[in-house]
């Protein structure tokens, strides 16, 4: 299950999420599917968390004053996750 845990980065266009169900040895095969997506999307190592996943917005400016800009990205990201997820299983 992937869960949005913030955002960071400059401008806060870097979106971050925890996946604490899915085994660190899909990592290869998750960036894989990320790969495909279309924005910048990876894995990064933190630790205790299985996969760390960030996701890097690249806005216009007329979506940088989009109030929903955001959130439309994390829930059409997560949808993408989860589907790639079950591809994989």
């Amino acid at each position: 299950m992937l869960e949005f845990v913030g955002s960071f980065g400059e401008d806060g266009f870097e979106l971050n999420f925890a996946d604490m169900v899915s085994p660190k040895e899909w990592k290869d095969e998750i960036e894989a599917k990320l790969a495909t997506y279309k924005e910048e999307a990876h894995v990064e190592d933190k630790g205790k968390l299985n996969l760390y996943v960030v996701l890097k917005l690249n806005p216009s400016d007329d979506e940088v004053d989009d109030i929903g800009y955001i959130s439309r990205h994390i829930n059409e990201f997560t949808d993408f996750y989860h589907e790639a997820i079950r591809e994989i299983k």
